[in-house]
């Protein structure tokens, strides 16, 4: 966090190691520039690995920006995504995405020319 208020940036190095945890302390002190920064990059990296990760991260603080990008990655990886363990995990630690994901799902299969 130091890096930034010197620098007004964060190199990709450490975002890639400790995003979740600079978002958490710029949630936490009301960076909102560092908040928008992290969440901007956590939306341009989402992947199986991270989701629940980030799912977590929604949950705590409302990400908005990050919870599109989750949703966007949904509808893309669809009927794969939906038979992994990444989304029983989802299901059962964070029920109040469920429904906004549902949505997005839901969605894509009325308008499947989403992309």
């Amino acid at each position: 966090m130091l890096e930034f208020f010197y620098c007004r940036m964060v190199s990709d190095d450490k975002m890639k190691i400790h995003v979740d945890g600079i978002f958490a302390i710029s949630h936490k002190y009301q960076v909102e520039m560092l908040k928008c920064l992290c969440e901007h990059f956590m939306s341009c990296n989402i992947n199986i690995e991270n989701i629940v990760k980030y799912c977590n991260i929604i949950n705590l603080y409302g990400a908005p920006t990050l919870e599109k990008a989750c949703i966007d990655y949904i509808r893309v990886n669809g009927k794969s995504f939906l038979k992994s363990k990444e989304w029983e995990e989802i299901k059962n630690n964070y029920i109040n995405l469920i429904p906004r994901f549902m949505e997005a799902i839901v969605e894509k299969l009325d308008n499947p020319c989403y992309f």
